[in-house]
């Protein structure tokens, strides 16, 4: 009797173990799929998609006789030297429209649009659906760009320079110990902008006229005969806008608008 009362318990015992180890095997086998699915067949089967999914998704390609027709509709503009439509197979189309020399900007943004217009007419809007990415140019875009480079900072000189001698000439009318200081402590810091504006006899005239107004030193007042000096209005001077850099000229079209919306 207690023989068979422990050969029953043994076969249940392997009977459990038998069943634990079945429970186990299933249990890591599906663990290493999950791990395989996870690292392996997943990122094979998305190799090349875009993280967020296709950005073209619902949106027509472009046709080529579409490109065509837009391209040979901005040959016929005047001031016009050609035009190229750029598409990588993405959601953004380049508009590359070349004007010649000495065109105004105001018409090649028109000219450019007119481009634009064509090419989502031709297309029965399905160009529209893209971004529409806008440049009008002429010349070595490289080229033009030292040379705006070098023009900007120019300008900035000319601009320190005239806030400069806004500043001293506002000591001069007011002479302070305040309006005084701020001179001469403009005069040294945008020293190098005044040597480009007006070269180094422009800058020591400046330093002469400071010296003319005492170095420094005032003289004492009597409380009646003081009279109030205003510092200078710094906070109404900003930098004007140039016209240097006309060309190239970006923008991008606007659905809702109708239109290029133009980079300032």
């Amino acid at each position: 009797m207690e023989k068979n009362i422990k050969s029953y318990k043994w076969k249940k015992w392997v009977k459990f173990r038998h069943i634990y180890g079945a429970f186990l095997f299933i249990v890591t086998a599906l663990l290493v799929w999950h791990v395989v699915h996870l690292l392996v067949l997943t990122p094979l089967r998305e190799t090349g998609e875009s993280v967020h999914g296709s950005r073209l998704e619902n949106i027509p390609p472009l046709e080529e006789h579409w490109k065509t027709e837009a391209i040979e509709f901005g040959a016929t503009l005047e001031e016009i030297e050609y035009v190229t439509i750029h598409w990588l197979n993405g959601p953004v189309v380049y508009v590359n429209v070349r004007v010649e020399p000495g065109t105004t900007r105001r018409y090649a943004r028109r000219a450019a649009r007119a481009v634009v217009e064509h090419f989502i007419e031709v297309s029965d809007g399905v160009a529209s659906q893209y971004n529409i990415q806008v440049v009008a140019s002429y010349g070595d875009i490289l080229e033009m760009r030292n040379e705006h480079h070098a023009a900007v900072e120019q300008h900035v000189h000319e601009y320190n320079h005239s806030l400069v001698e806004d500043i001293l000439e506002w000591a001069e009318r007011w002479p302070s110990e305040t309006n005084v200081n701020r001179a001469a402590s403009n005069i040294e810091i945008f020293a190098t902008s005044i040597l480009a504006a007006v070269g180094e006899d422009g800058l020591e005239e400046m330093r002469g006229r400071l010296t003319a107004l005492g170095g420094g030193q005032f003289e004492e007042f009597e409380e009646e005969d003081f009279e109030p000096m205003p510092n200078f209005p710094a906070d109404t001077r900003q930098i004007p806008r140039s016209e240097i850099s006309r060309f190239p000229t970006w923008g991008a079209w606007n659905n809702e608008r109708e239109r290029v919306v133009w980079s300032p």
